[in-house]
């Protein structure tokens, strides 16, 4: 008797959970019929990015010596995965227009010994010695988009702006006074992005980012793909998964940095969202 007492009472439990629960979702989902990514005027993303990394650069000399391509990962030990932040925000100026804003940096330092003799600007590092390396960056991103597709569904548009990379790196010995270069390498982009609402709650969605620029002291390329899925737990906030891959290119002939340099850079991304 009292194991179906048990047996009942527990199925009057879950009944009433069950009725809770149905009754806090009906209601949450009542509460908006439209996916607040496709509505809202602000958005703010905060993220964790957790990219594979594949960095080479050169240095040349004053004398116009070429230096030797190097790369980061595999010749000075760099790590080749790391996690950061990523922020970005963005507000919609009327029906179709908006503004993106984005940042994130990424700081990596190593101490090897060289299994092979390289020309770093005006130094030449031979095959055993150890030297101490340092790659700095910060990227920017501005860009102002224009939807031609837009409804309480789905969202197409065009987008124009530049990313901009500050980066600082060196290479030296112990001891000794690294030699290295900086710059700013603003890259004008052109692209295109997209979002569907899958329900109030689920939404998909994805931007591409490409040019090629040969101007003056610099020659460079970019492209940058992400995509991601979000699901709002709530009207103003939510959480997301997604994937990013950026392929970037510059050389230039300043003072500050004479030499090439390729970053690749490809991973997940756990964000959270909010909207108002």
């Amino acid at each position: 008797m009292k194991d179906i007492i048990r047996s009942r009472s527990t199925r009057v439990v879950l009944a009433l959970l069950a009725a809770i629960l149905t009754g806090t979702a009906n209601a949450q989902s009542a509460a908006w019929n439209v996916n607040p990514g496709l509505t809202d005027r602000w958005t703010l993303q905060l993220g964790a990015f957790r990219p594979n990394l594949e960095t080479t650069a050169h240095l040349n000399s004053a004398t116009g010596r070429i230096g030797t391509t190097v790369d980061f990962e595999d010749t000075l030990g760099f790590s080749d995965t790391k996690t950061v932040p990523q922020f970005l925000g963005s507000v919609r100026l009327g029906e179709r227009w908006k503004i993106e804003g984005e940042y994130f940096q990424l700081n990596r330092s190593s101490s090897r010994t060289l299994n092979r003799t390289i020309n770093w600007g005006d130094r030449t590092f031979t095959l055993g010695t150890t030297v101490n390396s340092e790659f700095d960056s910060k990227v920017y991103r501005l860009s102002a988009g224009y939807s031609f597709i837009k409804d309480n569904t789905k969202e197409l548009g065009v987008v124009l702006g530049f990313h901009v990379t500050d980066f600082d790196t060196s290479i030296g010995t112990p001891g000794i006074a690294a030699q290295g270069g900086s710059g700013l390498a603003p890259l004008p982009t052109i692209g295109a992005y997209g979002s569907y609402a899958l329900s109030p709650r689920w939404l998909l969605s994805a931007r591409a980012d490409y040019f090629s620029l040969n101007y003056n002291d610099y020659d460079g390329r970019l492209l940058n793909f992400n995509a991601g899925v979000d699901y709002r737990i709530t009207r103003h906030f939510g959480l997301g998964v997604g994937y990013r891959y950026v392929d970037y290119e510059v050389t230039a002939t300043k003072p500050n940095f004479n030499g090439g340099l390729e970053y690749r850079f490809k991973g997940p991304v756990l964000y959270m969202v909010a909207s108002f």
